[in-house]
């Protein structure tokens, strides 16, 4: 391991010379010009640098496997994955068919047959091996049916989001040296969509071949992750440098959000999972996004102590009522709190933009948070005074007798029309989730105090009377005679001095059997609600209480 170890470093080390080559000494000649040793340095940059990251690269994936996978399976990897590559890039050079019209230049190295440089075969070699691997990690820790499949279509996914990072700062007329060179202009970044199509058949090809004459999957047990995590999160953060370096953003959005969090999973994402259902790979990714987004969110400006978090059943079906005061933080301090995987319901009545709609609903059904829209958000006019109806129980979005002025979105890309569909939904998803013993999360004052948008809270104690939705939805829950729904209130008490200080506190759980009524219920909860949220009762950040800093 100590080679494959010094290996890395190098492979590291070349990266970061090439990165300071094109970035520093290429653009500033006035650097090392003057230097003979600056001379030499730069020349030996001009011939290998280009070919020595990925030389150092192969053989650090080549020595990985050869120790830890097995030499059968690597020697197999490394055969099929220079020589299928290799025909397929001689193919596309001399055809342009299936990348595209293409060729390289001279600074990765001598060309095989005068059209592709050595070094391509070993780059879709230890690259695709390390894809593969990283997947393979991933998928384990999963109860998929097809791991063989999920962990095939999650490696070429690996392999092809690196490249979608790394081609658009190569095609760049902005970068100082360029290692190929397109003969047709296309959408994505200037090149065809033929050239991400081919790649990702060329994956496909190469990888299934191997695993193929494999037999077997990998032996997750034995691989020690965190070198094929740190070879693949160094190319792509070699490629974001490139991005940045020439202003190109959307690569290196792409390149973190699609490549760097979700390869995360192999290393760092740890199954919590206490009963519930079982999660498809793609939503696990999503949860597995929402729980580092949710960090980042509060990282530097939330301070968190957490009490009574014992009084949160560990499996089963559970319904957190909790307090609404930051229309961001709120959830973002469940989600980082609570070991389970949470579900929240959410109103999306907001949204003024058409594709931000299909984003938040796509994001929301990956993982499967329920959607409502708020009726009086959505009424025409610029100023409406609403009554929320008083008879309890008549569906999730009532209320009790209260009058406020609430601004509605005349701009929503929402209808009032749309707004039962999505109500059905929002209670069909949420019946099914608490049967499946999950958690579920609803705010029942349906406005926070802290919004970007108008809210009918007119300060940062206000309260409004609770809905009474979700009693109906614990009740139609418990309909088939074996779920039991437990109820548990949340508080959150926030203070302000230059951060967010905020405690979250749990009460103790409650069951809607033990009510003779739900407007008993919905009172019950509201009570327990507005008393965990004091301030007053709130324990100072100098105690020894549990502290969870964001």
């Amino acid at each position: 391991m100590k080679t494959v170890k010094i290996l890395f470093f190098c492979h590291l080390a070349a990266l970061l010379f090439g990165l300071g080559g094109m970035l520093i000494a290429l653009p500033h000649p006035e650097l090392w010009a003057n230097n003979a040793f600056g001379v030499e340095v730069f020349n030996f940059g001009i011939r290998y640098a280009g070919s020595l990251h990925i030389l150092f690269g192969a053989a650090t994936m080549l020595l990985f496997g050869l120790l830890f996978v097995g030499r059968r399976k690597t020697l197999i990897f490394f055969v099929v994955a220079t020589l299928i590559p290799l025909c397929m890039e001689l193919l596309g050079t001399s055809t342009g068919f299936p990348f595209g019209p293409y060729s390289y230049t001279s600074f990765l190295g001598f060309k095989i047959l005068g059209l592709v440089p050595y070094s391509i075969p070993l780059s879709w070699f230890y690259m695709g091996f390390t894809s593969y691997i990283l997947a393979s990690g991933i998928i384990a820790k999963t109860t998929t049916k097809h791991p063989t499949t999920w962990a095939l279509a999650l490696g070429i996914y690996f392999l092809t989001v690196w490249d979608l990072s790394l081609d658009p700062a190569m095609a760049s007329q902005r970068l100082p040296v360029h290692f190929w060179i397109w003969y047709s202009d296309g959408p994505y970044f200037g090149m065809p969509i033929s050239n991400l199509v081919g790649w990702s058949v060329t994956g496909l090809i190469y990888i299934g071949i191997s695993r193929l004459l494999w037999g077997s999957n990998l032996d997750m047990r034995r691989l020690a992750l965190w070198l094929p995590y740190g070879v693949y999160v160094a190319n792509t953060i070699f490629a974001i440098a490139l991005n940045l370096s020439v202003g190109l953003w959307i690569p290196v959005l792409m390149a973190t959000l699609l490549g760097l969090i979700p390869a995360s999973l192999a290393l760092f994402w740890k199954p919590a999972e206490r009963g519930g259902r079982k999660a498809t790979v793609p939503q696990h990714i999503s949860w597995f996004v929402v729980h580092v987004g949710s960090r980042r969110l509060t990282r530097g400006k939330v301070q968190a102590t957490v009490e009574g978090q014992e009084h949160v059943p560990s499996s089963g079906p559970v319904l957190i009522v909790a307090r609404h005061f930051h229309h961001l933080y709120d959830g973002c301090i469940l989600l980082n709190t609570l070991p389970r995987r949470l579900h929240i319901l959410v109103a999306l009545d907001w949204v003024q933009i058409r594709w931000l709609r299909w984003l938040m609903e796509w994001a929301c059904a990956m993982v499967e948070w329920p959607i409502i829209l708020r009726d009086e958000r959505l009424d025409e006019g610029q100023n409406a005074i609403h009554r929320v109806p008083t008879k309890a129980g008549n569906s999730v979005y009532s209320g009790q007798d209260v009058m406020n002025r609430v601004h509605t979105r005349e701009n929503s890309v929402y209808s009032r029309d749309e707004s039962p569909r999505y109500l059905r939904r929002a209670v069909k998803k949420s019946i099914e989730l608490l049967r499946d013993g999950e958690a579920l999360v609803v705010f029942p004052e349906a406005y926070p105090n802290i919004d970007p948008e108008p809210t009918p809270k007119t300060d940062e104690d206000a309260f409004l009377p609770f809905r009474p939705g979700f009693a109906k939805l614990v009740e139609l829950a418990e309909r088939d005679g074996s779920t039991q729904v437990a109820i548990v209130p949340a508080g959150l008490a926030y203070t302000r001095n230059g951060q967010w200080h905020v405690t979250l506190r749990f009460g103790s759980p409650v069951f809607r059997q033990n009510f003779t009524s739900s407007t008993q219920l919905v009172q019950a909860l509201e009570e327990q609600v507005h008393a965990l949220s004091s301030k007053e009762s709130a324990v100072p950040l100098t105690t020894t209480e549990e502290i969870i800093h964001s």
